[in-house]
């Protein structure tokens, strides 16, 4: 029998290698239509997110920067309704189209986004804006042109459906023309009712969910962050549309048109009282009395606050000089002790020089006299073994093997070096 011990722990072995193995799918990246489509120059889905990211942004800042030109220059209640539609509907709609979760088909349902809007202001535009210039509705066709570059971003050969449609500009473009929008509401036709055979089911393993789990959930997580911007700000247009509705209702309008009497009665009031100048003298003059007091209160005091201004600043400035003073006076005697005593260090250090320098001579000087002594006494020992090495050359007599041979040392020669030995002496 297998104890427990040992069943938990071939239990845990065998739980580490099935983990082990599976740990490759852990750090699986997301896949999309654009890496299943087998092209080798794409782009991977992870970038195009990103570029998807900074067009969605930079659209709805077009659109709200657009209505608001709008709301500020339009005079006409329709046209500044239409404005506030299309910011609340076209931003939805924008974010909407990008929050698809392949990134390919968010790229392509943001050109059809584009591609409808230009579409319907072509046709349009003066309904709906009046003499609003259609260039800075489009954005003069800068995001068309920015979806062109994402495209040529993605590669040379783009990814194509079954029957052999390139996803591009040109898919986008029939796309917008066969399912037009007519209105501000933005109640767009859905692209994947239409190639629901291009989408491809996709088998998953556990752990390859687990890993793309974090990846899917901070791409979300950016996509809130960049709406989430707008949503104080669409709340805000909501209530601003509602009032306008309210102000377009029939019983308001009637109120509103009854403003016609009520200026009329405010005519008759304001002759009603012309008609009574003496009351209307009278009281201006004692208006005219009641200012001139509170003007004369008023200079007064200002008078007193300005002498009391005046008098704080001298104070201020006297207490400033003292202390001005007392500093300078402080740093002149610092300066002063600091002076003497650097005079006094540099005298020691000139003393301590001067010292050193004589001793340094006094040194070199007795170490030149024991050098001459010690030459003068090497010397005369060298003079006296020449003189004594000399003296002994010359006394030194040389043997004679030949008796009667004749040579230097003659009997002639020895006595003239006597005579000259002599006459030296």
């Amino acid at each position: 029998m297998i104890s427990s011990n040992l069943k938990t722990l071939l239990a845990t072995f065998f739980i580490g290698i099935a983990l082990s193995q599976s740990g490759c799918h852990l750090a699986v990246q997301e896949r999309g239509f654009l890496e299943d489509s087998g092209g080798e120059d794409l782009l991977s889905s992870n970038k195009l997110r990103v570029l998807i990211d900074d067009f969605t942004l930079r659209y709805a800042s077009h659109i709200e920067q657009t209505s608001d030109q709008i709301l500020a220059q339009a005079p006409s209640t329709h046209v500044r309704r239409n404005a506030l539609l299309w910011k609340i509907n076209g931003i939805n709609a924008t974010f909407r189209a990008s929050a698809r979760k392949d990134p390919m088909g968010a790229f392509l349902d943001l050109w059809i986004l584009v591609k409808q809007t230009d579409d319907l202001f072509d046709r349009e535009s003066n309904a709906l804006f009046g003499s609003f210039s259609l260039a800075q509705l489009n954005g003069h066709g800068k995001f068309n042109d920015r979806l062109l570059k994402i495209q040529k971003t993605i590669g040379k050969d783009l990814p194509k459906l079954n029957d052999n449609i390139e996803l591009g500009e040109s898919f986008a473009a029939d796309f917008a023309a066969n399912f037009p929008i007519d209105n501000l509401q933005f109640d767009r036709e859905s692209a994947t009712s239409h190639y629901i055979a291009a989408v491809k089911e996709k088998s998953h393993e556990t752990m390859e969910v687990l890993g793309r789990l974090e990846s899917n959930v901070d791409e979300l997580q950016g996509l809130v962050r960049l709406y989430a911007e707008f949503l104080p700000k669409q709340a805000r247009w909501q209530a601003e549309l509602l009032s306008l509705d309210v102000i377009e209702m029939s019983p308001l309008t009637d109120s509103l048109a009854n403003l016609k009497q009520t200026t009329l009665a405010a005519q008759a009031i304001s002759q009603t009282v012309e008609q009574l100048p003496a009351l209307v003298d009278h009281e201006r003059q004692s208006i005219e009395i009641a200012i001139n007091e509170q003007r004369e209160k008023t200079v007064a005091q200002i008078e007193a606050m300005r002498l009391n201004t005046i008098d704080q600043l001298q104070q201020e400035r006297r207490i400033v000089l003292e202390s001005v003073n007392q500093e300078r006076v402080i740093a002149t005697e610092d300066l002063k002790q600091q002076l003497d005593k650097t005079l006094a260090s540099v005298d020691q250090l000139s003393k301590k020089r001067t010292e050193e320098a004589a001793l340094y001579g006094e040194g070199l000087l007795i170490l030149a006299i024991n050098e001459a002594k010690q030459t003068l006494a090497v010397a005369s020992v060298f003079a006296g073994f020449f003189i004594l090495f000399t003296g002994w050359l010359f006394t030194r007599k040389p043997k004679h093997d030949h008796p009667n041979s004749v040579n230097f040392y003659s009997h002639e020669s020895s006595q003239a070096n006597d005579g000259y030995f002599k006459r030296a002496g």
